[in-house]
């Protein structure tokens, strides 16, 4: 990509209206002292809201709670509520009135209206209201005098996608029917980062020769925010992933209808795609993209998203997925693992056909753990796969309960940016190397809010990795259906860096689940430790870090306990990092940090054990017994190509450690399994040594040694 001046000016607007409308229009000063200055501007007209819920109405000027809203014209109070105030053209919001101040008042410029609460910033509406003509920007020139905006716009990221749908091409070769898509942002002053990521005033493209001497198509500006549109076209405007601080825009989309580049019209080869982005003060960035049309199908479809994996009513495993809306759609292609690392398929698009949103599979092993992805494939004559769903995880057991675990991490525009995870599978991992032999099921949060019933299950483990205010970590509708499952007598988990900054800023509604169902108050983002230890009686000798892998999680919430809520883990600063709650009906444990951060494998099971423990009320892991011998009972698969997995039994509370030799004796491997714990473990060998190095193929012990003294050994073959 490369920036340069752009292809087309601006409209010059002034020198383009009619000598009649220039008398109308004037110039304002700015609504805070002092007004004859420059002030911060944080947030632009047209700008996206929240997840694409709507438009910004109106211009955001930062000011202290309690500060002077000065009014810009001299004329007559239209309008009052609670937190805004209308005088004329303008209406002052997140401000409270004046007191005194009615309806019918003539105020005059510069008169204090009113004093800004504690959003902390004037949001300035121009038009719209009482006003008697359309909303529009107040940035525009001839409105708020004096503004000096220098600074050029930016589109740093370009991305391109099959016409209404958030398909990615994977490279820079275009086919069919295009939207181009760009991230752009623009600076208004250098006095906060706030001020440097405002929505830009218009953005547009154009197709180039591939030397860029001709303009094939274009240029083409649909987006100019000179007036507010109607939010029922945000969607048009604004692609997924759209937020009050990201905004990427539909370049190729006219406000009311769809649009896209047809590489049907153009012979195949090398273009030049650019897209144009400008401020309302002329200032222009261009970035231009070197493309490659094409004739043939290259473009993946969308990707599958698992909803349910687990039991159906009559024992057997039930997959159950979203399509993606791909009208070449051909069917999946269904991938399974014992170890998350080693995949095998016997299900493709001639089994699981495009038709397909479900799948049973009979005489699936009860207690085997299991590991599930899946990708979509179209019909294209070299088919065309798709990313990976989210990887899920599932075990069944017929004679215990079922633990569910609910993938409610949404977010890809926080600490994890990718479209996929298997954050899931650190979970159910962690359930089932904690020695528990109960049933896993793993749904997705949509899931839970579609079937609204949580009582088949003994105990629920929630996720929401970072989603925060705009994602959400807990709806309304999540908040009922947790609810109604804790009356029954449920225990709950739930694990997410915002989950307290997120409920604490919501309805009273939002208030209370946070208060009453999970029995914390929320102290502050940003705990500022990434250490945590347990605390007495139920979790001491619970020690851990976090927050550096898989993503960098540096916002980590901070509570107090409410509603009979006891501290059940403490950041390394002494601040609570978890809330646990129980009673005689149900029980609870809130993390203010994301579990699947844990450092080790062997830390996130020892909490999810001592977890289970407390939901059970006894002081022995859920469901585990102190097995009768020492002993390695399963190795598989062996001979093995990539991997081999290993289960065995501790019987004693004693150091256990799984060593490697080969034929000729040398240690090859010597890791640590667990601390002086009994119980059922798993254990997977990747055929490297210690430091990281492939083995060749070959024969190999594997030997388990409990203590100083106490072993077993196994060989396994190695074939490459």
């Amino acid at each position: 990509m490369a920036r340069d001046k752009p292809v087309m000016p601006l409209k010059l607007i002034l020198f383009l209206l009619p000598l009649g409308l220039l008398a109308q229009i004037n110039n304002f000063p700015w609504p805070m002292a002092p007004m004859d200055q420059q002030h911060r501007i944080s947030a632009t007209f047209d700008e996206c809201r929240e997840d694409r819920d709507h438009f910004h109405n109106g211009t955001d000027m930062p000011l202290a709670p309690g500060e002077n809203a000065l009014s810009i014209m001299a004329g007559t109070v239209s309008g009052i509520g609670s937190d805004w105030i209308r005088v004329e053209d303008f209406a002052y919001v997140h401000v409270i009135p004046l007191a005194g101040l009615q309806v019918g008042n003539t105020v005059a410029q510069g008169a204090v209206v009113g004093h800004t609460d504690s959003y902390a910033h004037i949001h300035l509406n121009y038009g719209g209201g009482a006003s008697g003509h359309p909303t529009g920007n107040p940035l525009l020139p001839g409105k708020i005098t004096p503004f000096v905006d220098p600074y050029h716009p930016r589109s740093p990221i370009i991305q391109f996608v099959r016409d209404g749908t958030s398909t990615a091409f994977p490279g820079p070769t275009l086919s069919g029917q295009v939207d181009i898509i760009a991230q752009a942002a623009d600076t208004t002053d250098l006095l906060s980062t706030i001020d440097m990521n405002n929505g830009i005033y218009t953005i547009g493209w154009a197709l180039h020769s591939s030397d860029t001497s001709e303009v094939l198509r274009g240029p083409h500006f649909w987006f100019e925010a000179d007036q507010l549109y109607s939010n029922s076209n945000i969607n048009r405007v604004y692609a997924p992933g759209s937020s009050t601080s990201i905004y990427r825009y539909v370049v190729t989309n006219r406000i009311t209808s769809n649009d896209y580049l047809d590489c049907n019209l153009y012979e195949p080869g090398p273009y030049v795609i650019s897209v144009m982005s400008s401020d309302t003060r002329d200032n222009w960035d261009t970035t231009y993209v070197r493309v490659q049309l094409s004739d043939v199908d290259l473009l993946p479809p969308g990707q599958p998203n698992f909803t349910y994996i687990g039991p159906n009513a009559d024992g057997h495993l039930q997959l159950e997925w979203e399509a993606p809306d791909d009208p070449d759609l051909g069917g999946y292609v269904l991938e399974f693992s014992f170890n998350g690392t080693t995949w095998s398929s016997n299900h493709g698009p001639d089994v699981l056909t495009s038709d397909l949103t479900s799948f049973t599979v009979e005489g699936f092993p009860e207690n085997s753990y299991i590991q599930f992805r899946m990708r979509a494939v179209d019909t294209a004559p070299i088919p065309n796969h798709s990313q990976y769903s989210d990887t899920y995880g599932v075990r069944l057991n017929s004679a215990q309960p079922t633990i569910l675990i609910v993938d409610g991490f949404d977010r890809i525009d926080g600490s994890w940016t990718s479209i996929q995870h298997d954050f899931a599978t650190y979970y159910s991992e962690a359930i089932v190397n904690s020695g528990s032999e109960a049933a896993i099921a793993t749904v997705s949060n949509e899931w839970v809010t579609a079937a609204q019933n949580l009582d088949d299950y003994s105990n629920v483990f929630w996720f929401v990795g970072d989603d925060s205010r705009t994602s959400e970590s807990f709806s309304t509708s999540e908040q009922n259906v947790i609810s109604a499952y804790l009356s029954g007598g449920g225990n709950f988990f739930a694990s997410g860096a915002e989950i307290g900054y997120d409920l604490s800023a919501g309805s009273p509604a939002d208030i209370q689940f946070m208060n009453q169902v999970l029995h914390l108050n929320y102290a502050g983002d940003n705990a500022n430790s990434t250490h945590v230890d347990g605390v007495p009686n139920h979790f001491e000798g619970i020690s851990f870090d976090y927050g550096s892998s898989p993503y960098i999680e540096d916002w980590p919430d901070y509570f107090t306990p409410s509603s009979g809520g006891e501290v059940a883990l403490r950041y390394g600063n002494a601040l609570t990092a978890a809330i646990s709650y129980r009673d005689d009906n149900s029980a609870t444990f809130t993390m203010g940090l994301t579990f699947e951060t844990i450092d080790t494998e062997t830390q996130r099971e020892d909490l999810i054990g001592r977890v289970l423990q407390y939901f059970a009320r006894t002081t022995d892991i859920i469901d585990i017994q102190i097995p009768g011998q020492m002993s390695i009972s399963r190795v598989y698969p062996n001979p093995f190509n990539a991997s081999v997995n290993i289960e065995c039994q501790l019987d004693q509370y004693a150091d256990g450690r799984m060593l490697i030799y080969d034929l000729r004796g040398a240690l090859i491997v010597d890791e640590q399994l667990v601390n002086n714990s009994p119980g059922t473990y798993h254990w997977t060998w990747n055929a490297e040594n210690e430091t990281g190095q492939s083995v060749p193929s070959g024969a190999y012990f594997v030997q388990l040694l409990q203590g100083d003294i106490r072993s077993v050994t196994y060989k396994v073959v190695l074939l490459k």
